[in-house]
Parts: structure tokens; sequence; C-alpha cells
């Protein structure tokens, strides 16, 4: 049997909501399945996360067939956009359509959170939009997919440099003032209630955040500038995607501008990369054949 799976990137945080809040955009990755074949694509490389879904998916029925994997690097590695997400979910999907569809929605997205420890990314790239998690001490998720604005658009600048999300998440503070958490919470419900209905303009203070961002600024010293020039172009907010090295800006004008001065800034700074207007998508990842 030979499946391509298709599997959307992700962007995570949207600056205050570490770990709970993630967007669907249309920036895609594809991964190829073809059983009856084994090449040692299962044990090395991007594709073992593609074959980690797949063993999650048997997990209760048996083990897996030798499979062949190759994914196209729709998605870039280590750079914020939930490229081990998009691996993992193809994984789980094409696991689930070699088992004729067992398990349904929830169970593979409580499967996808478990492979990747949360679900920020695995959430949005299995159901699509801008989804809002929650996880329960059972492990269970649940998930609301709060409205966007028709308009919006996202402006990524992503540079040449890895920011493994391991080794940032070590660097994060173990406790929080009472302030800080009154910071970061209040900013959350702002953010999703400015974005659905459509005030652009709290938007920048929206994405503020005081756990993760501070500290991997002092990794990727490039991050508030190239937040800055978006910011100074037209962007109505930007932010560290994900665990970065991405650098996101939301926007619902001037998109081209944003994204030269993005690239310009982090040129400025002393990195290269390259810059990419993209848009949410309500499409979750799917098995195209």
């Amino acid at each position: 049997m030979h499946l391509t799976v298709r599997a959307p990137g992700t962007s995570a945080n949207l600056g205050p909501g570490f770990d709970c809040l993630g967007l669907a955009v249309d920036i895609w990755g594809t991964a190829t399945v073809e059983t009856g074949r084994s090449d040692g694509s299962t044990d090395h490389g991007v594709t073992r996360l593609v074959w980690q879904g797949i063993q999650a998916a048997f997990e209760s029925v048996g083990s897996p067939p030798e499979v062949r994997i190759t994914w196209d690097d729709g998605v870039p590695i280590a750079r914020g956009l939930g490229a081990s997400a998009a691996l993992r979910v193809a994984g789980l999907l094409a696991g689930n359509a070699l088992l004729d569809n067992l398990h349904d929605v929830e169970t593979l997205l409580r499967m996808g959170s478990a492979l990747e420890g949360f679900p920020d990314n695995a959430s949005p790239c299995l159901l699509g939009g801008f989804q809002l998690n929650v996880r329960k001490a059972d492990g269970a998720i649940l998930h609301i997919q709060p409205p966007l604005p028709p308009d919006l658009e996202i402006v990524v600048f992503v540079p040449d440099f890895e920011m493994p999300t391991a080794e940032s998440r070590r660097k994060l503070p173990k406790q929080l003032s009472r302030e800080d958490s009154i910071f970061n919470t209040s900013r959350v419900a702002m953010l999703i209630a400015a974005l659905g209905a459509g005030r652009y303009d709290l938007l920048d203070e929206a994405t503020q955040d005081r756990i993760h961002q501070p500290v991997r600024a002092e990794i990727f010293p490039g991050l508030n500038p190239i937040m800055a020039a978006a910011k100074e172009a037209g962007a109505a907010a930007a932010y560290l995607s994900g665990a970065g090295s991405t650098v996101a800006a939301l926007t619902n004008t001037n998109s081209e501008r944003i994204a030269r001065l993005m690239t310009q800034a982090a040129i400025a700074e002393g990195y290269s990369g390259r810059s990419i207007i993209t848009k949410p998508t309500n499409q979750g990842a799917y098995v195209v054949d």
C-alpha cells in the first residue's frame, strides 16, 4: 500500500499562550508511506518521527508493517513552525489509514499531544485553524477553535539556523511571580478576544509575554530587532513562533513591506534566512490517497 499524507505547519504560543495556543498555517509538508518495504527510514533522520506516529497508532493492536517513509521538507525543521508535530501527525494518520480508521480524531489528538509533550502544535496540525487547548489530568485534550479575522495574514521570517525546542525549554524559568502570571493570562484572554473581534489595534499588547520570549531572546539576539522591524513596517503584532527561530508577524496590510523589512533587519543583525507571506488554514492534516 502507498499512502500520501499532507500536514500543515503551525505557529504556537502567539506570544503569551505558552503550550496552549497554536495556529495552522498554509505551509505544508508531505509524507509518503509505502508498506512492504524497509530502507532504514524509520530509524534515522526526520522520518523516524513519522514512524513514531505510525507506531503510536498501532500500539493497542500490535506491530505495524515494515514501511518506507519519505518527507519533502515542506515545513522547515527546528524552526518553530511545528515540523515535529507535522511529521508525527502524518504518521498517526498513515497508521490510522492502515488500520481502516480505527481511531477517532480525539484519540489521535491525545496520541499526538503525548508524542509531542504538549498539544499546542499537534492540535492545529490535526484539526486546522486556531486552537486553544487544555490538557486534563487524565491526558485528554479539551480544545476549541476561536474565530480569526478573515483578512488575517501571517508573515514569517525563517532564519537559516535551528533552535531545537528541548534546548530552549531548558532555559525557561521554573517558577513565575504572581505579577508575571497575571500579565500572561490577561494577555491570552485579550489575544483571543481581539482576534475574534478583528481588533488589530490590540494585538501588539495582547502578544506580549513574560514566560518564554525574554529567555529565548537571549539565545536569539536578533529576535527583538526583527519584531520591531515588522511593527515598524505596519504589522499589528510580532512574536517568536513556537520555540523559534522563526519570527512571525500578524497583519492585514503591507505584508510585502513587512516581509522585506524583517529580512533586512535580520541581515543587519547577522542572520540569513527568508521571509514567507502566508495565512491561517482551517484544513488540518489529511490523507491524499
